[in-house]
């Protein structure tokens, strides 16, 4: 019996999905570089030839799995999506990326192995190296935000309450048992909110 359109899509999904986990942890574990796809194809069990009707290189398979990591984190940035971040939002920010590494850690354990070796990020390129990338937008609604809670360097916060946001999620991921997590999450959104409160 021949497959629906829903169906179809749907098994494409799940290569796609397959393909993208075995090249992560491969990259994770082996190194970008060192990982070719046939060394995925094998993984994975399926053609080197069906790899390459998803994915056109091993770059294009890194820049879905990034895009699908920022997508994970920052689908719960501004939920109602009005381009206005609210304290609340920027709480439930906080604590919804929390959960979804304490959830997901083995993949963030490898995504964060694969982020930190040597030429990933220029591999990916300006877009997602730098602030007129891909978070151009993210940037400004947190820069508004920033000054509506009466920063007077908005740039300046910013890079220290990401820096506080990003360290967090190192301990959560590297070292989970060296802090505990729910205190740890707390800790970081009181001390975004003193840092604007004392200016």
């Amino acid at each position: 019996m021949p497959r629906s359109t829903e169906q179809l899509e749907q098994l494409r999904k799940e290569k796609k999905k397959l393909i993208m986990d075995v090249a992560l942890e491969l990259f994770a574990h082996s190194g970008f570089h060192a990982t070719s796809i046939s060394e995925i194809s094998k993984n994975a069990g399926i053609s080197k030839g069906l790899i390459y009707t998803y994915f056109s290189s091993k770059q294009e398979i890194l820049k879905e799995i990034t895009d699908m990591a920022v997508e994970k984190i920052y689908g719960n940035f501004d939920y109602d999506r009005d381009g206005i971040l609210t304290r609340d939002e920027f709480v439930f920010f906080i604590h919804e990326s929390f959960r979804l590494v304490k959830e997901n850690l083995v993949f963030w354990q490898l995504y964060t192995a694969l982020m930190l070796q040597p030429g990933i990020m220029d591999l990916l390129g300006d877009e997602y190296r730098n602030v007129e990338g891909k978070s151009k937008p993210l940037v400004q609604v947190l820069m508004r935000f920033l000054e509506t809670q009466g920063s007077p360097d908005p740039q300046g916060d910013l890079m220290v309450i990401s820096s506080m946001i990003k360290g967090g999620f190192f301990y959560a991921i590297t070292v989970p048992e060296f802090f505990p997590l729910d205190l740890l999450e707390d800790k970081i959104v009181h001390a975004c909110f003193r840092l604007l409160n004392n200016k």
